[in-house]
């Protein structure tokens, strides 16, 4: 049971077992001591969710790696944005607004050590 700062008890609603604690720790280690040499090379991960990412490994802590990765605006896709103009005029945001198909390298992307299940040099 956990004390709460009111003094009163509440119950625990999951409590991880150690030994997958200690896997998982293991495994984080694992992960950061097999990249750290490949900092600043291009890599294609996979998350366990099947998801693909390629970039540029730009750091990496105890529990992140740091995707630097390209990314390109497409007003054909996402949101609406209400600050859209094809060109410079009257109602245009400013400096540093990005036009459709604009190439932006200055990403980085956190992925969670936990959830990468492939790391594939490029």
């Amino acid at each position: 049971m956990s004390t709460t700062s009111s003094g009163t008890q509440s119950p625990v609603i999951y409590q991880a077992d150690p030994a997958v604690v200690q896997h998982l720790n293991g495994v984080r280690d694992s992960l950061h001591q097999s990249c750290k040499p490949y900092l600043n090379h291009k890599v294609q991960v996979q998350t366990l969710d099947g998801q693909m990412h390629e970039g540029t490994i730009a750091g990496m802590d105890s529990k992140h790696m740091y995707l630097a990765v390209t990314m390109v605006t497409d007003m054909g896709r996402g949101y609406y944005n209400p600050y859209y103009k094809p060109y410079p005029g009257p109602g245009y945001p400013g400096p540093g607004y990005p036009y459709p198909g604009t190439v932006n390298s200055n990403v980085i992307m956190p992925l969670v050590l936990f959830e990468l299940l492939t790391i594939s040099l490029l």
